[in-house]
């Protein structure tokens, strides 16, 4: 079953709320940095994100997921420089083509570098977008490293869209963004680059092949 997070005691601070843009995610790059977890939309749905060097978040992710300690998170970068630091090397001509589809809807699966957590690198493979969203670059940017993203839901479940249901089932949290407008509803596309062409893991929110 997974861990309840508790909701803040009087005189603790109280979760951040609001829609998310740039002043919201200015407050929310905070919550990331000081080691909170926060739930905002992606450039495809919502999910529970926190900063890539704090394990102990990453860890209570899994909980709140009810999930076992594997792999599944998506890493988001700011640009592709960014992203080239989690990446061992760029196989065959993934670097050109990204380098022309990236900020997208589209995560890449590439070879990990070993400095990487197990926990975000399972096979050695690490799976990275530069997102769509001006924003949410700029959340990042700011946090000045990449952070880790997966989909707001229990293990086995579908992707929660409301983020009022997504606060009563995950108490507690540092910041609850919401999205304006309708929420998509694909996530991302996953391609694995690791191999030769390149592999349509997932379908979802980019067209593949990509015309590039």
């Amino acid at each position: 079953m997974a861990r309840e997070v508790r909701a803040p005691r009087r005189g603790e601070t109280p979760p951040v709320s609001g829609s998310f843009g740039r002043s919201s995610g200015r407050i929310a790059a905070a919550v990331l940095a000081s080691g909170g977890i926060a739930v905002f939309p992606t450039d495809t749905i919502y999910g529970f994100h926190c900063a890539i060097s704090n394990r102990r978040a990453i860890g209570m992710i899994l909980e709140l997921k009810g999930r076992r300690k594997r792999g599944g998170f998506i890493l988001l970068a700011a640009d592709a420089e960014m992203a080239g630091t989690l990446v061992a090397h760029w196989p065959g001509e993934s670097r050109k083509r990204l380098s022309r589809i990236w900020p997208a809807p589209l995560t890449a699966v590439l070879p990990a570098r070993r400095t990487l957590s197990p926990f975000l690198s399972p096979g050695g493979k690490v799976a990275v977008r530069v997102p769509a969203r001006a924003d949410l670059r700029a959340l990042i940017e700011r946090i000045g490293e990449p952070i880790v993203s997966t989909s707001v839901n229990l293990s086995g479940r579908e992707p929660m869209a409301r983020i009022a249901d997504i606060r009563r089932a995950f108490p507690g949290l540092g910041a609850y963004l919401s999205r304006r407008g309708r929420s998509p509803a694909l996530p991302s596309t996953i391609v694995d680059f690791t191999v030769d062409p390149p592999l349509l893991v997932r379908p979802g929110g980019y067209p593949w092949p990509a015309a590039v």
